[in-house]
């Protein structure tokens, strides 16, 4: 076994009944990543609105799929799947909405099992888009890795403050 590899991270799919664990790991994540890089105050609007239990369970509730990467328990980074709400989406098209992961398991393979989770689960579609934060070179080369290339740009809207954001693809058959 590799010195990154992290076995007892388990990643298994999430149900409308883990809201509360991917609340909880959203704002986390969410926060660890752009705290100082985003205004606080549209982090925390951003967090209340988008990661809130019952929103995420609507989610789930509504078609979107998610997983949750846990260590003893704890949920340390989770994915999401959702229909596409890119402009630059098209027919057979799925939208990776979220992935994060705690920093202090960065590194090891636990991003990229839970990106072979989403792949495995979205099968059925032809092309798995998603929206990068276009300072962000670590998330854009990890995903360039995996088999993503750029296909348009756009604005993405936290808390009411706009920044830039790259949208990448790939295509599924490759899989």
């Amino acid at each position: 076994m590799s010195a990154t590899a992290r076995p007892d991270i388990a990643i298994r799919e999430a149900s409308a009944g883990d809201a509360a664990r991917l609340s909880l790991v959203a704002d986390a994540t969410f926060l660890e990543t752009f705290a100082g890089m985003i205004d606080g105050e549209a982090l925390v609007t951003h967090c209340a609105r988008h990661h809130a239990v019952d929103h995420l369970r609507e989610r789930l509730a509504g078609g979107a799929r998610a997983w949750l990467a846990e260590l003893d328990g704890a949920p340390v980074g989770y994915a999401m799947l959702t229909a596409p709400e890119l402009d630059a989406s098209g027919p057979g098209d799925i939208e990776l909405k979220k992935i994060y992961l705690l920093s202090r398991f960065h590194g090891g393979d636990t991003a990229a099992r839970l990106l072979a989770s989403v792949i495995a689960g979205a099968a059925e579609h032809s092309r798995l888009l998603l929206g990068v934060k276009d300072d962000n070179h670590r998330a854009i080369g990890f995903y360039a890795k995996h088999g993503f290339r750029q296909i348009a740009t756009r604005r993405f809207d936290v808390g009411g403050t706009l920044y830039d954001d790259v949208v990448l693809a790939r295509d599924l058959e490759q899989v």
